[in-house]
């Protein structure tokens, strides 16, 4: 009795699994997949120039910044800033900055002697009460732009006065052929392909920090940081869950206005990393959140409970077809979005990188739920 009520549940949460799998691909990610860009040419705009603020924060990036500011600094635009705040830095990163100082005058420099504030928040919020431009262009030292029209193709995403965020993408480099490099660049992809897409359906949740545009007035609106300052992520994501509505941000996706930049090149990296950009996903509108666990966990049931019903040879044939089915759907739309997000390298490891996302969410999930329940406790 036992077993058969067991084999019922599986059977019945595979088939859940596998309708909430293809619902969203279908109705949400194609989105994203069938996407056409409005802005057909980044050179056509003749409006003037709206002046920008460009803000990186550095610690400890004088290597970083050696290889990568010049881009930033010389890019086409005509009426932009470039503000790196010096997030006491105990290596060169003062002297790197103080040599492009002299070249390029409209790079401005910012120190902070003493780290009191977990993350890059203190050293962001610094560098944008700094500012001096309404408009404000994040990246981190360690991401470089594809183009000289980086700055001249973000703002051309601000078609209106109700356009005040823009959301971009921001690819990692290929730098090795190792499975850890293609794994954070398909999770990279699933990333974008989740908040792109929802906010193409009008639900928008989350930008990241390495290429978001946004206008002062949110992050005054909102006062800055305030309400995650005790968490070292979320200056991108959990602001812009904060500021964001369905009809005040644009999307640009065009190669050169990406801003790249190297992964890393170890597990040990990319696991600590995961753990700090998941913190704040907790944190997210409970709206979002749901949304998010609904694809998680039907990504998750849908092939451990298809091993195990393939295993206990049960309905195996139906269990078979549907993944199949369901991974031809997501080939398909993937190798879409692959080329929007300049990606196709990818292309053919796409259904084993897509199964090996289970152990993500094994290895992640255990820290998730933890660290939700740790904010349940917190909360008034």
């Amino acid at each position: 009795m036992i077993y058969t009520y067991f084999t019922s549940f599986l059977l019945y949460f595979f088939i859940a699994s596998v309708v909430v799998q293809l619902g969203f691909w279908l109705l949400v990610f194609s989105k994203l997949a069938f996407f056409k860009q409005p802005i057909t040419s980044l050179q056509s705009s003749r409006k003037p120039s709206q002046p920008v603020s460009v803000i990186i924060c550095a610690r400890n990036e004088a290597v970083n910044l050696q290889a990568n500011l010049e881009k930033i600094l010389t890019q086409s635009y005509d009426n932009f800033e470039v503000i790196v705040v010096n997030d006491a830095s105990t290596d060169a990163t003062q002297n790197v900055l103080q040599a492009f100082q002299k070249q390029y005058p409209h790079l401005r420099i910012i120190n902070i002697s003493e780290k009191k504030i977990l993350g890059k928040k203190g050293a962001l919020a610094a560098g944008i009460e700094a500012a001096q431009n309404d408009w404000l262009l994040l990246t981190d030292a360690d991401c470089y732009p594809l183009s000289t029209n980086w700055i001249l193709g973000m703002m051309a995403g601000v078609i209106s006065e109700k356009i005040q965020i823009i959301l971009n993408y921001a690819p990692y480099e290929i730098c090795d052929s190792s499975f850890l490099n293609k794994f954070i660049r398909f999770e990279t992809v699933w990333t974008a392909t989740q908040y792109l897409s929802f906010a193409l359906i009008g639900q928008p949740y989350m930008g990241v920090g390495r290429n978001l545009l946004y206008h002062k007035k949110l992050y005054n609106q909102v006062g800055g940081f305030r309400s995650h300052v005790d968490i070292a992520s979320g200056d991108d994501d959990l602001f812009v869950n904060q500021v964001i509505t369905n009809k005040n941000f644009s999307i640009i996706l065009t190669p050169e206005t990406f801003m790249q930049s190297l992964p890393n090149r170890h597990w040990k990296g990319y696991f600590m990393q995961k753990k700090r950009h998941l913190s704040a996903s907790t944190r997210y509108l409970m709206r979002h959140k749901i949304l998010l666990g609904a694809i998680s966990i039907s990504h998750f049931g849908l092939f451990v409970t298809g091993v195990m019903l393939i295993y206990l040879k049960i309905s195996t044939m139906f269990v078979v077809t549907s993944v199949v089915v369901r991974t031809v759907v997501v080939w398909y739309l993937y190798g879409k979005i692959l080329i929007k997000l300049h990606e196709k390298h990818l292309f053919k490891y796409i259904p084993i990188l897509d199964f090996s996302y289970v152990f993500f969410y094994i290895i992640f999930t255990p820290f998730l739920i933890l660290r939700t329940s740790h904010n349940w406790k917190r909360s008034p």
